[in-house]
């Protein structure tokens, strides 16, 4: 039993650390064609023909992303390995001068896009995500008995507010450094970006964490982005929509045009069936081992013992 644990570990790690980054790639180089698309000609004015194969780059990445997701069935280990990846593109966020250098060093062996994924902050809004839900899965794998009530309807209510303030700071950190110093080229530590880059992406991961207690606190926010990832179809009103929020700007339409949006949405979708899967799953261990009965918890507790001190007279 350990070594198959052991093997699905080993194997699911192997899966996340090779195909995430290149579904991350493959999301980025469909994508950047949207955005060539509508910064070029204000939309798609030759019609979507020449958006099939871009929008099918987008497809393939969010399938790839999807599989990486259903793996938590499995173990739990590939996710968080995903989460560690994230150090990577925090670094990148964290300090725009490693940007420049991520050009210099894989230009000659990444496409362009992908780089500019690294730009734009799609693997850094995706990576500390899949990897919360690795640790999430982990806990729920031990400890698979369900919440009271109240606690439930808190993450219900807390999950939307942390991820939409987690993506609203992530949008505005991202743009304040790392586009910054790629269009004025200053590749300075700016404090306040860094700080709103790892406030934000902590409050991504809280959100994504409220799953512990609340299954489906990623139902909401998922049909939210995919509201606004239908409006990828008239740019210009993504802009419109979402151009005037504070603290947004360009950098959150962008990601929603390059895709993001309606990744982030399907992989919080399948998260929450392989929570539902893995806790059904732990559950039904837990009862076959007698760690709480299956027809109910918490178990009934046991008459005292021994029933009767001193014992009757006579007995």
């Amino acid at each position: 039993m350990r070594g198959s644990r052991t093997l699905a570990r080993l194997i699911t790690i192997v899966i996340a650390v090779i195909v995430t980054p290149v579904a991350v790639g493959l999301l980025s180089s469909g994508g950047t064609s949207w955005l060539m698309t509508y910064f070029q000609y204000g939309g798609a004015r030759d019609g979507f023909g020449p958006l099939v194969m871009p929008t099918l780059l987008q497809a393939l990445g969010i399938l790839l992303l999807l599989l990486v997701v259903l793996t938590g069935i499995w173990s739990s280990a590939g996710l968080i390995a995903v989460g560690v990846l994230a150090v990577v593109p925090l670094l990148l966020a964290l300090l725009p001068a490693l940007l420049l250098q991520s050009y210099r060093v894989l230009g000659s062996v990444l496409p362009r896009e992908w780089l500019d994924g690294l730009t734009y902050g799609i693997p850094l809004v995706l990576f500390p995500a899949l990897g919360a839900m690795g640790v999430v899965l982990a806990i729920v794998r031990r400890h698979p008995e369900r919440t009271a009530t109240g606690l439930s309807i808190i993450g219900l209510v807390a999950s939307p507010i942390l991820l939409a303030a987690g993506i609203l700071l992530l949008s505005w950190g991202i743009a304040r450094g790392q586009f910054t110093a790629l269009q004025q080229f200053r590749f300075d530590f700016l404090p306040d970006a860094a700080a709103a880059v790892l406030l934000g992406t902590l409050l991504s991961v809280a959100g994504v964490f409220a799953t512990r207690w609340s299954t489906f606190a990623l139902v909401l926010p998922a049909a939210v982005l995919l509201v606004l990832g239908l409006l990828v179809l008239i740019p210009d009103a993504v802009f419109a929509a979402l151009g005037r929020v504070p603290m947004v700007g360009r950098t959150l339409p962008q990601l929603l045009i390059l895709g993001v949006g309606t990744a982030i949405a399907l992989v919080y979708l399948a998260f929450t069936v392989v929570l539902l899967r893995v806790r059904k799953q732990a559950m039904s261990t837990a009862a076959g081992t007698g760690a709480f009965p299956a027809a109910g918890y918490p178990p009934v507790p046991a008459p005292p013992y021994p029933p009767q001190y001193p014992p009757a007279p006579g007995v």
